[in-house]
């Protein structure tokens, strides 16, 4: 099991410290890298939503980082996808009750693809993308492994899984977001909140937006509802319209 790094030390310290406020209920708890997960939820009470489900595309570490731990500890369960062999058994160990595929998601029709794989402690940055690969390789960041993987279609990962569409889709899969985004039939599959990464990566720390993403999610219907610079939380304007309709009837 790799070691803590001081960014992951210094979060747990964190979380140990706000514990006695969040007993006393005088505090939430965000697993999100910047709080993400309370922006939704809060989102989510406002519009009185308490049926949540949600699809996790590049899940990661099952409980740092998370954009959907929280909602697993409130009772609630979903579909987490990750690639990475090592994560996927953590997720498996540690939230035994949600739905897990060690696949990648794409659009083409290939059936399987290379993933590449970092040191641990930036496997954050896999990926199915040899061009972010390449990128990171740039930067100083090298491939440790390339493995194989099998791909599956967004849409048919939620057929296949979900009664009605996820409530919540978080995307985090480093150089593919948009065209996952790009692949989803929102005719049919519509979540009501997106959570997706929108800064490419920079070891300089540069962070520059994925401006396509906004563009595109804007002429799909949704609205920009919260930004944190590196995630952009986007909500469907015709649903979020029809839920605080409901709530003033």
């Amino acid at each position: 099991m790799p070691a803590f790094t001081a960014m992951q030390l210094k979060r747990v310290i964190r979380k140990l410290k706000s514990f006695p406020w969040v007993l006393k209920g005088n505090a939430n708890v965000t697993y999100s890298q910047y709080g993400e997960d309370i922006i939704i939820l809060k989102l989510l009470e406002r519009c009185k939503i308490d049926n949540i489900t949600y699809l996790d595309i590049g899940a990661n570490h099952p409980v740092m980082g998370s954009n959907t731990f929280s909602f697993y500890q409130r009772g609630f369960r979903g579909v987490l996808i990750e690639p990475n062999p090592y994560l996927f058994n953590q997720l498996k160990r540690v939230r035994p009750d949600d739905t897990f595929l060690n696949i990648g998601i794409s659009n083409t029709t290939e059936s399987q693809a290379d993933f590449y794989m970092f040191d641990d402690v930036y496997n954050p940055l896999n990926t199915f993308s040899y061009e972010d690969a390449k990128g990171c390789e740039a930067q100083g960041i090298y491939i440790k492994q390339t493995i194989k993987l099998p791909l599956k279609n967004i849409n048919d990962v939620i057929e296949e899984n979900f009664k009605q569409p996820p409530v919540l889709v978080s995307i985090d899969v480093e150089g593919l977001d948009e065209q996952i985004l790009r692949g989803l039939d929102y005719s049919k599959h519509a979540p009501f909140i997106v959570c997706v990464e929108t800064v490419i990566f920079s070891r300089e720390g540069v962070m520059e937006k994925r401006k396509e993403i906004l563009d595109f999610m804007e002429s799909a219907g949704y609205f920009i509802y919260a930004d944190t610079h590196v995630n952009t939380i986007f909500c469907n304007q015709l649903l979020y319209n029809n839920y605080l309709k409901n709530k003033e009837e």
